[in-house]
């Protein structure tokens, strides 16, 4: 079995106004350390720490595959993937709906849905306050429920 514990932690602290960058450790002696290090270090370390729990949950899919019953496995399978046509459809659908939003909604939105930046990230990225950024995404999530959910709303239509 893999070890998922991380080696390294990484963390901000704000001081006097201005953010800092931390990450911790454990050396080769075995004792703690912690350093100050750039944001560009620290968003890659977040990026690569964000990699690793998407890699650990397909894992846990994978494994889980094995797990199933006969019954469960049939059941996943009654279900159709989608055809290739309606994938396209669906797409140039949600394309539609990211077109309802506003900039900087749909901006903050596809940082956070597609880059996989963290609310903070996108608050230093876009030179806002943390609120700022969850208002944003929350009305740009209420936006594309209502655009999806309308009654009858079909693939394509």
């Amino acid at each position: 079995m893999i070890d998922n514990k991380p080696t390294y932690t990484v963390r901000t602290k704000n001081t006097d106004g201005a953010l800092r960058y931390y990450a911790a450790f454990v050396d080769g002696d075995g004792r703690s350390q912690e350093v100050e290090i750039s944001r560009e270090v620290y968003l890659a370390l977040e990026d690569c720490r964000r990699h690793e729990q998407r890699q650990a949950r397909s894992d846990e899919r994978h494994e889980e595959r094995f797990a199933l019953s006969e019954g469960q496995l049939a059941e996943r399978q009654a279900r159709p993937p989608l055809l290739l046509e309606d994938s396209v459809v669906l797409a140039a659908d949600m394309q539609a709906a990211l077109a309802t939003l506003t900039d900087t909604q749909r901006r903050r939105f596809l940082l956070y849905q597609e880059h996989n930046l963290s609310f903070e990230q996108i608050a230093i990225v876009e030179g806002c306050t943390h609120p700022a950024v969850l208002k944003a995404l929350a009305t740009a999530q209420e936006k594309l429920k209502k655009y999806f959910s309308g009654e009858g709303y079909k693939i394509g239509v």
